[in-house]
């Protein structure tokens, strides 16, 4: 997600597990790969919710988190051109600070209902839905809305 994030960056993350959360197009999202099963745990995901800072770092079902920007939502159509410019249903999808390249092939994706379209914004870089698919609804844990370490970087995310 770099230059919007670093590698060393904290991030608070508003969990869908205590109130519902609005993700749309532009969100920076942190979900549960589609290619690593997991099962639901409710009680599990709600206390781990509940924490401020995740002690239980060695089996934490945290570990295969991944973050990454929404770009298309449920029923959207995303093309990725050549040169690396992306646009859902036809408007063009821009990032401001990121560089887009032109190591990519012409794609047409349709995001299936419930499901979400994520790009990283390092885009050369990255193991995003045009590897691992789209991510249902149900592999989301929240949506990125500050990062709060290291303190001289603190800022607000999905403006």
């Amino acid at each position: 997600m770099e230059p919007t994030l670093e590698i060393n960056d904290r991030v608070l993350v508003l969990k869908d597990a205590l109130t519902p959360i609005n993700i749309e197009s532009g969100d920076i999202v942190i979900f549960y790969s589609p290619e690593i099963p997991y099962s639901q745990d409710f009680l599990e995901e709600y206390f781990q919710a509940l924490q401020v800072w995740n002690l239980n770092t060695s089996d934490s079902i945290l570990n295969t988190a991944i973050i990454k920007r929404v770009v298309g939502v449920g029923g959207d159509v995303v093309n990725i051109e050549k040169d690396g410019k992306v646009f859902v249903n036809g408007k063009e999808f821009i990032v401001l600070n990121i560089e887009e390249s032109s190591y990519f092939e012409n794609q047409t994706y349709t995001v299936p209902v419930n499901e979400f379209f994520v790009l990283g914004d390092n885009r050369i870089n990255s193991q995003d839905s045009r590897y691992i698919g789209t991510v249902p609804t149900r592999n989301i844990i929240g949506k990125a809305s500050y990062v709060i370490f290291p303190f001289d970087n603190y800022k607000k995310l999905n403006d």
